[in-house]
């Protein structure tokens, strides 16, 4: 078995992500949650690129999105759904999701040449692109 990094978090245990529904370009502003609206905006708030609290949040709904991204992806590649683990942890590249399915699956996940393995990492990278996170996909025994 794979021993886990030390701040390894295994994000089968959380609960899903909730589905946001797009809404359409032409309706009112979006309300902030400080009250105002989206384009009520000063410009100097609007240039503030000051890190807050909040930063962390973003970074855990990135990796969030992401790891939703791999499981929907490797759910429809397999023939054991249920054996489906991800989990999270960061190295010196940055967030890396850990992917563990079951033995019988591994191969079909990887494909040939790791072409399939290839294309789900690209993919990933592509659903978190505008939030100046790479998130990295590794399988896991």
């Amino acid at each position: 078995m794979h021993e886990r990094p030390p701040d390894f978090v295994d994000l089968d245990e959380e609960e899903p992500l909730p589905v946001r529904q797009d809404t359409d370009v032409d309706q009112a502003p979006v309300p902030l949650d400080n009250g105002e609206q989206a384009g009520d905006l000063d410009e100097t708030a609007a240039a503030d690129d000051e890190p807050g609290p909040e930063g962390d949040e973003e970074a855990d709904d990135v990796i969030g999105r992401a790891a939703a991204v791999l499981k929907y992806i490797v759910e429809h590649i397999v023939d054991d759904p249920n054996q489906i683990s991800i989990g999270a942890t960061s190295d010196d590249r940055g967030p890396v999701l850990l992917l563990s399915v079951s033995d019988d699956d591994r191969g079909k996940v990887i494909g040939r040449q790791g072409r399939i393995v290839q294309a789900i990492r690209t993919i990933v990278k592509a659903a978190t692109v505008g939030t100046g996170e790479r998130v990295n996909v590794e399988i896991v025994d």
